[in-house]
């Protein structure tokens, strides 16, 4: 069985404007919505900020 994959030309167009903007983050406002994220037990929306929180003090990540 083949997988066709869709092309979606606006979320192309979306992800390569993302890219190139730069990324300015309220550092406040993160950690008030990860508390927030942590007290409905949202571990996902607890994981995406806590990636949110390391790009606003611009730290790089390790794999």
């Amino acid at each position: 069985m083949s997988v066709t994959r869709v092309r979606r030309p606006t979320e192309d167009a979306a992800v390569g404007a993302a890219c190139r903007r730069p990324r300015s983050f309220s550092l406040p406002s993160v950690l008030a919505d990860m508390t927030t994220a942590n007290r409905l037990n949202d571990r996902e929306g607890l994981l995406l900020l806590a990636c949110r929180a390391v790009r606003a003090t611009h730290l790089e990540v390790g794999k």
